[in-house]
């Protein structure tokens, strides 16, 4: 502070880092009464946006103190919460069918982009504004690290030369403080508890921190239950957190978040229903009939393997359900209480950008996503099941299947219809077609296709506000019109696009548009939603016989042999039956049922093009001049 360098305190809300966020706000008091200079100060903090309950209150309740004894002291002091990008956010990432959660056999990418990406992007943030201000000398990031937090740690600290006693730089230059480097936990809990019985000037009593530290390691004793969690956190599989995410299954037990609901079920019973979704989630890992066995990736010779992978489009909407249904019930409860709901999971962000996500893969029909949010917000709960853990076994492979690239043909065959019908991806050429005054330009990708240029922002996003509008004044019409259609899949993340408020990633509209036309050709051939393995297999043994499992009537074939799977094929396979919307895709004639349904959806799709760009509730897509809409 002497030297005049800003200082940028890593804040988690627990007891380490609350130490030194205090001794850094303290210090800057002591020099303000002393009439000394005191540079700028800031504090960063992750919100993973999944966090257990009670530590996001105890955060954010943390963080309102230290502003308070910033403005009383006449410190100046900034806070900036970061939180996940959009695209991985547990909601997106994991319900939207992204990838699986990270269970205890795959990576740890949850702590990475909830919590390394989010504080790495806040610190450079920072680190960037600061630089521009020139009489500013080099900032220095505090941490809350201690030597004896593990042997793993002590072995890292080592490694990077931190010292308590000076300030040190990292690999990348820039400076760092550890300023209880060499504190035991006893130390910690000593000073936190002098700054309880008032005995040291500090920014909080810290009642809340030991409240916290007592009930999640139940004991009577701060001390003791940290201890506990200490033990708790260090299983194999987690991330080292004393209390992390509710969603977390990287550990079979969230022992931390349970001993919390025994201790006290007036007060903590509330998250029953997270650790009751997260248990489900856990058991219910090796579940193979709750997976899609249709791969996404089509290899070099056209081949999708077939075998377990993401979650299955019912799973997906179970979980959807189950976690709105936590959230609309908190929020009931929090109105009868007159209190504000202690968490809140999927707005309408997360919904619309769940809903893009299955309409871009063919998951569900149209408008699937907000079909579901209103059923349950309007009352229609639904809790995740107590199960029993499944049992750990291989993961099901059964072989592959050969597609071909035929989506990629279609476009060349010089036929409209089956351009603009079965393989037109994400591209709109009405929207194209008013470039000129109020549409969109058209882009070449680096393939040789041709897109409507959407407009791109540098990650995924949904504007919320946009989203709100949409969901509200134009949801249940959209559902009513194209959820039972049997129409092109894609139409919901169209409809996103034409109206402007998603926005995919700077360079991934080319990604965008392969993934829609791959899931157009595929809806053709009855190949998206809940297909069964059964299916599968049978167009794998007919491939293996010779024979094309994409030709109308292949899979009313006479029992042939089997030499793909070494069964006896002593059943006929029947085409694919009605969903529960009513659709049915069956190759053959059920092509023509498809090309029709598209044929009869593209009249009215039209006008609602004009509209999305007509109609503009709180500036939703680009307004349109009465006379080019005519």
């Amino acid at each position: 502070m002497q030297a005049g360098n800003p200082l940028v305190c890593a804040f988690s809300s627990g007891k380490d880092s609350s130490v030194v966020a205090c001794l850094m706000l303290t210090a800057a008091a002591a020099r303000i009464r002393a009439q000394l200079a005191c540079p700028p100060l800031l504090v960063i903090h992750s919100d993973t946006g999944v966090e257990n309950p009670e530590v996001r209150t105890l955060a954010d309740g943390e963080l309102d103190k230290m502003v308070a004894f910033a403005n009383a002291n006449g410190i100046g002091l900034q806070i900036r919460v970061g939180k996940p990008l959009l695209y991985t956010s547990w909601p997106v990432r994991v319900i939207g069918g992204r990838s699986l959660p990270s269970f205890p056999t795959s990576h740890r990418d949850c702590s990475v982009n909830w919590k390394v990406d989010v504080g790495t992007r806040l610190q450079h943030q920072v680190f960037a504004e600061l630089r521009e201000t020139a009489h500013l000398p080099q900032p220095v990031l505090m941490t809350g690290v201690r030597i004896d937090e593990s042997s793993t740690r002590a072995a890292g600290i080592a490694g990077r030369g931190e010292t308590d006693d000076a300030v040190w730089a990292d690999a990348e230059g820039r400076l760092r403080l550890s300023p209880i480097l060499s504190w035991t936990s006893d130390d910690v809990f000593e000073y936190l508890g002098y700054c309880n019985a008032g005995v040291f000037e500090s920014y909080s009593d810290f009642s809340a921190t030991l409240q916290f530290y007592r009930d999640a390691g139940g004991s009577s004793c701060a001390v003791v239950g940290d201890m506990r969690m200490k033990e708790v956190a260090t299983q194999k599989g987690g991330c080292g957190a004393r209390s992390g995410c509710w969603t977390c299954v990287r550990v079979q037990k969230d022992r931390s978040l349970e001993q919390m609901i025994s201790s006290d079920l007036d007060r903590y019973g509330y998250m029953k229903g997270l650790n009751g979704l997260r248990n489900f989630i856990a058991n219910t890992q090796y579940d193979w009939d709750r997976r899609t066995y249709l791969g996404r990736t089509i290899d070099k010779n056209g081949d999708v393997a077939i075998q377990a992978d993401v979650y299955s489009p019912s799973m997906l909407e179970e979980l959807l359900r189950y976690t709105l249904t936590l959230q609309f019930r908190e929020q009931l409860v929090a109105q009868r209480k007159g209190i504000e709901p202690r968490f809140n999971i999927i707005g309408y962000r997360e919904i619309v950008a769940i809903g893009a996500l299955w309409s871009l893969y063919g998951l569900h029909p149209p408008f699937h996503a907000l079909k579901i949010f209103n059923e349950v917000r309007s009352g229609r709960f639904l809790d995740a099941p107590s199960v029993e853990p499944v049992a750990r076994s291989p993961i099901p492979r059964l072989g592959k299947l050969h597609v071909g690239r035929e989506w990629e043909e279609d476009r060349k065959t010089g036929d409209p219809k089956r351009d603009r019908m079965l393989a037109s991806g994400v591209r709109s050429p009405l929207h194209e077609m008013l470039s000129d005054s109020c549409g969109f330009d058209v882009k070449q990708t680096s393939s040789g296709d041709l897109v409507t240029a959407w407009e791109t922002v540098g990650s995924f996003e949904v504007d919320e506000q946009g989203a709100g509008d949409f969901i509200e004044c134009f949801g249940d019409e959209y559902i009513a019109k194209y959820h039972d259609a049997g129409g092109d899949r894609t139409k919901e993340v169209m409809t996103y696009l034409e109206f402007g408020f998603v926005q995919p990633a700077h360079g991934s509209l080319a990604r965008w548009h392969g993934i829609a036309r791959r899931t157009q050709w595929m809806q053709r051939h009855g190949l998206v939603g809940e297909v069964q393995r059964e299916r599968l297999l049978a167009m794998m043994d007919l491939q293996a016989c010779g024979e094309d499992p994409f030709a109308a009537g292949a899979l009313d074939l006479k029992p042939t042999s089997t030499p793909a799977t070494g069964r006896s094929n002593s059943r006929k396979y029947p085409p694919v039956t009605v969903d529960e919307t009513g659709a049915a895709f069956v190759p053959g004639p059920g092509e023509q049922e498809f090309a029709a349904g598209l044929e009869r959806a593209y009249q009215a799709e039209l006008f609602d093009a004009v509209d999305s760009i007509d109609r503009d509730p709180g500036d939703l897509g680009t307004k349109m001049q009465s006379e080019q809409r005519n």
